[in-house]
């Protein structure tokens, strides 16, 4: 049998094990609309990072260092598939030409590696709900970040959002007696790592290929480490290699999908949804992990989702105005 040309093969993989192939075949089956698309994919994004959170917890027995060295290591066969399937390597190659390109994302990947491996321990910690706050309070973080560096200055109502969310990180610190540092620096460190991304002239699947090559080197030095060491679980028993495998599966799997989904949706759609996976993640830490959740801790997320729905009926009704002055603009010749 001949072999197929090139881009005969690519779509026979896209269809047979691309990562989108399921969503692919159930948005075209129902002839959905492209916002609806978008949505799907959102979701989809979402649900699988939430959804890491009962993942991990499988892998309780190994380190979070280990973890985040396949979760890094393992997506670049993952991602390579994508760019490839996309045709999206010389983008790729561009950016590996660009000595600022390469030094921002190295810092970035070191970002992401730190934020990965963190996530992880407060969930082999039982400290899940605190890094739920952290994802939680990311938006606002993100209004903080515009304030510092773009020179953007606070409204009203998002001042009123942020006085809310720092009340509830109080009330939570005079409950528990500790400053919930370690939601705080999740939300802080993702928050970051997305605003120097956007500083980045590359698309987010391209980009995530980059830091994961960079991170390669020192992510397979850490788990020769490991091995000499004698902690190392990869290779151990069949079921926690491909638990480490699947890490990096569904990193690179989500990412596609929330990329394919800011293609197709309003920011302020897909500002929305960004609440599904710390959601996921809450109900993970009660309803699977049973972390306590006393009357003061409860009081504090209520505080926070209450700033969160401030801020979220702000962006829209923000949002709403900007269009509806755009379509009352006469057209020019």
């Amino acid at each position: 049998m001949e072999p197929m040309p090139g881009t005969a093969l690519q779509r026979r993989l896209r269809t047979l094990c691309g990562p989108m192939a399921i969503s692919e075949n159930l948005a075209s089956s129902g002839s959905l609309s492209e916002t609806h698309k978008g949505i799907l994919y959102c979701a989809l994004a979402h649900v699988t990072w939430g959804g890491m959170a009962c993942y991990f917890g499988l892998i309780r027995h190994i380190s979070p260092a280990e973890i985040a060295v396949h979760r890094g290591l393992w997506s670049i066969p993952f991602a390579a598939l994508v760019l490839w399937q996309l045709d999206l390597f010389k983008d790729v190659v561009s950016a590996l030409r660009s000595p600022r390109t390469v030094l921002i994302l190295a810092f970035t990947s070191f970002l992401i590696v730190f934020n990965w491996g963190f996530y992880v321990w407060s969930i082999e910690a039982g400290r899940t709900l605190e890094s739920s706050l952290g994802y939680y309070i990311n938006p606002l973080l993100n209004v903080v970040a515009g304030y510092l560096f773009l020179g953007e200055r606070f409204t009203r109502v998002q001042m009123a959002a942020l006085a809310l969310a720092a009340a509830g990180v109080a009330v939570q610190t005079w409950a528990a007696g500790v400053f919930p540092w370690l939601g705080l620096t999740l939300g802080s460190t993702f928050c970051l790592y997305g605003f120097i991304r956007k500083t980045v002239d590359v698309g987010p699947a391209q980009g995530f290929f980059v830091e994961t090559l960079i991170i390669a080197l020192p992510a397979l030095a850490v788990q020769a480490w490991l091995v000499h060491d004698g902690t190392a679980r990869f290779g151990g028993t069949v079921s926690d290699t491909l638990l480490l495998i699947g890490c990096g599966a569904m990193t690179a799997t989500a990412l596609l999908f929330f990329a394919a989904s800011l293609k197709r949706l309003r920011y302020a759609t897909a500002g929305l949804m960004q609440y599904i996976s710390p959601t996921l993640v809450f109900l993970t830490a009660i309803l699977i992990f049973h972390e306590p959740m006393d009357g003061w801790k409860l009081l504090s997320f209520a505080m926070v989702w209450l700033a969160l729905a401030i801020y979220t009926v702000s962006t829209l009704h923000a949002g709403n105005q900007a269009r509806r002055a755009e379509n009352s603009e006469p057209a020019t010749l």
